[in-house]
């Protein structure tokens, strides 16, 4: 008896300690499935955590720590907790999609596959496993299958806002904008707490309208889950956009906290740091991404431009070789190339990459002026000094097709197959624009927009082929229907352009407004709302947006340090504007545009010398026909006098 009763005392704290870690589970789990159903998935995944430790036989508890894990991304986690619930007697066939989820995360598509398709599927979480299936076909490129697949999904579960928010990422990535924003908002519309689907409807929204009308979503999805990452991430990128860098700091800085490995974070953050000129510091956080951003766009630009600033301009060739690659038609990457290999020595190399640049007739002066530097060092003088002509002149030619689209009767074949694949049809109809075959190319890109509605690359296509035959308000609109599905920076620009040539000022000046208001950073943009100013003679207005501009870019531009000049003068401000213009002149003495305005600086500021109409004189043999240049040069004379001193 004294035996047993000794067991029983022994026993008893050891079931006490049992029934209070069941009761500690349960509590733990009751909070952690409360705080998930408001969308606070961290608070969730803690308190699941803790109620796994209190019962670590519970397989609910794991399968619910499974979902928090797979809300935060974290896909290798679910997969332990799914694995482990599964051994525990949770029946496969309920957690098939959940499984597909977990590996797709990890990039596992073939075995996430495996899963989703599997014939042992619950049928409760069928349309979820077609979910898996055609995301993972997506990641994989089977576009059909992956149409088939999310058609399923959508026929066994027509209102799920998870569903719609997969079918408007499917639609983008097709190519379909206007298709992916219908999806977009019938998900939101299906559950206004899907987080998931505002951050993506504010993607949608940034791409439509700009940085500025999407900061609300990405607010709205960060007041229903404030430490949600992707939403923050979003959130600074957008921040970012408009130039706000201490709200983006401060962003970015909340989402290493709550994600210390966030790579995107750390190269918004070396964005900032490059913007401020602190390179070093730039470098250290470019190497925090731990090279998982090499392969993107932005990143290889931003890398390339370090090295080409320490001076390893191999390096920063190579970068923007890899990049050029991405984006045949990126034309500022090709000048950095065309830049890096300069610099580099080899100048058969940049001759080549700038030459699609220096054929066009509205080539810039920088990229002339770097194009005759190479043909200089490779002792070709003659093309040299063609080029230093072009880059001094004071008006560029009308804007063209980018050279080097190749020729058309080799990608002729790929369009006739596909007429509706942008893919295909858009490289045809800019080879096309190039060799001067304007009414097939207009023809093509016709049939292109009309097949493809919702695609804005199909309307500014046909917009480009329209301007080429000079038919500027129907370009304009064509413009203007890409600008209502992406209002993308080199949209807006060709839509100024064409209301420009069209005659139509005021609709030029409300897009470039328009565009402006979403996208303060814009350089082209700026420069062009400047020279409109200019031309309107509004001084202030523009000595405002060029002011801006020297502070971000620098005093090595002269052809922005002219203007400015001409601002200040038109504001009265003569000493200011003779410094600019003298600087100006200092770095380009060659073009007629410096040596104009600085001839006329010097004019208003001192009167009527030797100097100012030596400098007036130089600008009109430089450009005869100029009849600004000869006007000014005519009142100098007429208030001599004379031609000479």
């Amino acid at each position: 008896m004294l035996a047993v009763v000794l067991c029983l005392v022994i026993a008893l704290p050891a079931f006490a300690v049992l029934a209070n870690g069941k009761g500690d589970a349960r509590a733990a789990y009751d909070r952690g499935v409360a705080a998930f159903g408001k969308g606070d998935v961290r608070t969730a995944r803690i308190e699941l955590l803790n109620a796994v430790k209190a019962d670590p036989q519970w397989a609910q508890a794991r399968l619910m720590q499974a979902r928090a894990l797979l809300a935060m991304g974290d896909g290798l986690g679910a997969e332990a907790e799914i694995s482990r619930a599964r051994d525990l007697g949770t029946a496969v066939p309920l957690t098939r999609h959940m499984m597909a989820r977990a590996l797709l995360l990890q990039g596992r598509t073939d075995d996430a596959l495996k899963e989703a398709l599997s014939d042992d599927v619950d049928a409760r979480f069928a349309a979820e496993a077609q979910r898996m299936a055609g995301r993972a076909y997506q990641a994989q490129g089977r576009m059909d299958l992956a149409t088939q697949a999310f058609g399923k999904m959508l026929r066994l579960a027509p209102d799920n806002s998870r569903s719609w928010t997969d079918i408007a990422r499917f639609r983008l990535a097709l190519g379909d904008q206007g298709g992916a924003v219908i999806a977009a908002d019938r998900a939101v519309r299906a559950d206004p707490r899907n987080v998931d689907a505002i951050i993506f409807r504010g993607m949608l929204v940034r791409d439509q309208y700009g940085p500025l009308a999407a900061i609300p979503w990405f607010q709205k999805a960060l007041a229903l889950d404030s430490n949600n990452v992707p939403a923050l991430t979003e959130y600074a990128a957008t921040l970012a956009e408009l130039g706000q860098a201490r709200r983006m700091l401060a962003v970015t800085r909340r989402i290493i906290a709550l994600d210390p490995g966030n790579f995107r974070a750390f190269f918004m953050q070396a964005v900032m740091a490059a913007r401020a000129g602190n390179y070093d510091l730039a470098r250290g956080l470019m190497q925090r991404t731990g090279g998982k951003m090499d392969d993107m766009p932005a990143a290889m630009l931003l890398a390339g431009g370090l090295h080409y600033q320490a001076g390893n301009f191999t390096l920063a060739a190579e970068r923007f070789d890899r990049l050029l690659t991405r984006q045949p038609f990126n034309m500022k990457a090709r000048q950095l190339l065309g830049a890096a290999q300069y610099r580099a020595g080899d100048f058969t190399a940049a001759v080549r990459t700038l030459q699609p640049l220096s054929e066009r007739k509205d080539a810039d002066s920088y990229s002339l002026t770097l194009s005759a530097r190479a043909y200089e060092a490779l002792g070709e003088r003659g093309t040299a000094e063609r080029l230093f002509e072009r880059a001094a002149l004071p008006v560029r030619g009308d804007a063209e097709v980018f050279a080097g689209a190749g020729n058309p009767v080799l990608l002729a074949s790929a369009a006739m197959e596909h007429p509706d694949s942008a893919a295909a049809v858009i490289p045809y109809v800019r080879a096309l624009l190039e060799a001067g075959e304007t009414d097939q190319a207009i023809a093509r890109a016709g049939s292109l927009q009309q097949a493809n509605r919702n695609a804005p690359d199909a309307h500014v296509v046909y917009g480009d082929a329209l301007s080429a035959a000079g038919r500027y308000a129907q370009a304009a609109e064509a413009y203007g229907q890409a600008a209502n599905l992406a209002f993308t920076e080199a949209t807006a620009l060709r839509m100024v352009a064409a209301y420009r040539h069209a005659g139509d000022t005021a609709a030029a000046v409300r897009v470039l407004n328009l565009y402006l208001g979403q996208n303060p950073l814009s350089v082209p943009a700026n420069r062009l709302a400047a020279t409109v100013h200019l031309e309107a003679g509004n001084w202030a207005q523009a000595a405002f947006l060029l002011e801006r501009l020297r502070r971000r870019i620098g005093n090595g531009d002269a052809l922005l340090l002219t203007d400015l000049a001409w601002a200040r003068l038109g504001e009265g401000q003569t000493r200011i504007a003779l410094a600019l213009a003298h600087h100006a002149y200092a770095l380009l003495p060659s073009s007629p545009v410096t040596s104009d305005a600085y001839g006329w600086m010097r004019y208003k500021a001192d009167g009527a010398s030797r100097t100012s109409i030596d400098l007036l004189e130089k600008a009109v043999a430089l450009s005869p026909k100029n009849p600004l240049l000869n006007q000014h040069l005519n009142e100098v004379y007429a208030k001599v006098g004379t031609k000479g001193l």
